[in-house]
């Protein structure tokens, strides 16, 4: 998984963006949004969260806790070389985001990007597999574009890992632990999520404790919108949100 390599991007404006990517997924999916951030001058972080970017089996000892912790590590290590952090991520990205937000009130804001807190039926990661199942295949055959480049997924998946998302969503829909958020968010949602329920950014929204919330909803860009024809919108209203702060 070299590709999937973390990558850190530096700016000129002093700020920094923590980026976390999607389960199953790794670092680089980030890199388009980060790219485009540091190009406003943020130096961005695009971290690996735990189990992700080494091997396929290392899912199978991988923890919420674990994912948890190593989102803390990531943001820590960023803190101490500057005093304004922003925090986001794509779906389990997403989710650690939040839970971060909800520990440390100093991070400068939040953007969550189809942030789960139930998924939509018949996705690879809700769908139920036969008893005895260790290991699905998911191959890589067919990506174009930069979803090829980008989107660069584990094709061995433990399904274990989904019982650590699952642990996230139930955290974090915690609505004590949503109104101990009391930063800036913006939460970016495709009315077209087929992974994540796209409600999930209503309840978030409802029940968050900060006064300063936007949200970003299309009609369409998918899941995976950073990496989609919507990226671009996507993009452009976070630095909008940013450069408000």
């Amino acid at each position: 998984m070299k590709t999937n390599n973390q990558v850190f991007l530096e700016g000129t404006n002093g700020k920094a963006v923590l980026l976390m990517h999607g389960l199953t997924s790794g670092a680089a999916q980030m890199i388009p949004m980060a790219q485009f951030l540091n190009n406003y001058g943020y130096s961005v972080s695009c971290v690996n969260i735990a189990g992700h970017g080494t091997y396929p089996e290392d899912f199978l000892h991988t923890t919420a806790e674990d994912m948890f912790r190593k989102a803390e590590y990531d943001y820590l290590a960023l803190r101490k070389e500057y005093d304004k952090v922003y925090v986001g991520g794509l779906s389990t990205g997403g989710l650690l985001s939040l839970m971060l937000c909800s520990k440390y009130p100093e991070i400068a804001g939040f953007i969550a990007i189809s942030t789960p807190l139930s998924l939509v039926a018949g996705s690879f990661i809700s769908n139920s597999y036969p008893e005895g199942t260790v290991f699905i295949e998911r191959s890589m055959d067919g990506k174009e574009g930069l979803f090829k480049r980008y989107h660069i997924h584990y094709e061995k998946i433990a399904i274990c890992i989904f019982d650590a998302l699952n642990e996230l969503m139930e955290k974090t829909s915690d609505k004590k632990l949503l109104n101990k958020i009391k930063c800036p968010g913006l939460v970016i949602q495709a009315y077209d999520d087929a992974i994540g329920e796209p409600e999930s950014a209503t309840y978030i929204l409802d029940n968050m404790g900060s006064q300063r919330l936007e949200s970003y909803r299309p009609d369409t860009g998918g899941h995976l919108i950073v990496l989609t024809d919507g990226r671009l919108g996507a993009f452009k209203r976070t630095i909008e949100f940013l450069e408000s702060l």
